[in-house]
């Protein structure tokens, strides 16, 4: 239980240092505001496209990539923080592991993902008549659940970038724009470059993307299984790949002089 105690507490620390010189005005406007709009935007776009065909399928997976939001603004841009606050040293210099330190990081990013998911998707049934049978919810939202860790171990990867570079800007957009464009969310898969379409499989989202629609038009969530392993599988690979970075980029920033901001 004291490691447990620990590990909330770490989170807490963490999360309210990213976010505790917000006004609440300012949390719901970058959390949820700037989320929001994106999302039916890109709804609207696939109305416009398609016309007065059913635009479910598009909607659900706009509101399910939402967690990228936390994913990359949230748990991507913690390190860089950390330099920025002259701390990074600290940080390195502590006996903590990789996954001590990153685990905490990600933990409340992951049920804020859930929160803005959830947010986007009340704000949608209003506005497209979306609608998910009560029984189906329970299986939903462990889909949410599975695609939030993912999209945060991928976050972890974005984070310790920041440990070589001075300007992490360039990689959060590049990040962004990958999980908008490459997990099927607003454009299919089979009809992209087929050297992309690997790249898409292997993004983190793809997976829980495809299982939400799959689980709205009907499947059980017996028949998605094995999706949503194969989807927790790679978060795992995914949070094992950052904390190897972690490990191995802390070690040349030391070297290189780049532990702080200047």
């Amino acid at each position: 239980m004291d490691s447990f105690k620990r590990l909330i507490r770490k989170a807490t620390l963490s999360y309210k240092g990213l976010f505790a010189v917000m006004s609440v005005q300012q949390y719901l406007m970058v959390n949820l505001g700037s989320p929001l709009m994106q999302m039916l935007c890109f709804t609207l776009i696939a109305r416009y496209v398609y016309g007065t065909v059913d635009i479910s399928h598009w909607f659900i997976g706009n509101a399910l990539v939402l967690t990228y939001f936390n994913a990359i603004f949230g748990v991507g841009v913690q390190l860089t923080q950390e330099k920025n606050s002259g701390t990074l040293k600290l940080l390195v210099a502590s006996p903590s592991s990789g996954v001590g330190i990153f685990l905490p990081r990600a933990m409340l990013h992951i049920f804020d993902g859930l929160l803005t998911v959830l947010f986007g998707l009340v704000i949608g049934s209003l506005i497209f008549d979306f609608y998910l049978p009560i029984s189906s919810w329970p299986a939903f939202l462990l889909i949410l659940l599975v695609a939030s860790f993912s999209a945060m171990a991928f976050g972890l990867i974005i984070s310790c970038l920041g440990l070589l570079t001075r300007d992490l800007n360039l990689v959060l957009n590049i990040a962004s724009m990958a999980m908008l464009g490459l997990t099927g969310a607003n454009f299919p898969l089979d009809r992209m470059p087929v050297w992309l379409q690997p790249i898409g499989q292997l993004m983190p989202l793809t997976r829980s993307i495809e299982a939400s629609r799959s689980l709205y038009s009907g499947a059980l969530l017996s028949d998605l299984s094995g999706i949503l392993l194969g989807e927790f599988i790679l978060g795992i690979v995914l949070m094992a790949i950052g904390v190897v970075m972690f490990s191995i980029m802390t070690r040349v920033a030391v070297k290189l002089g780049v532990l702080e901001m200047f």
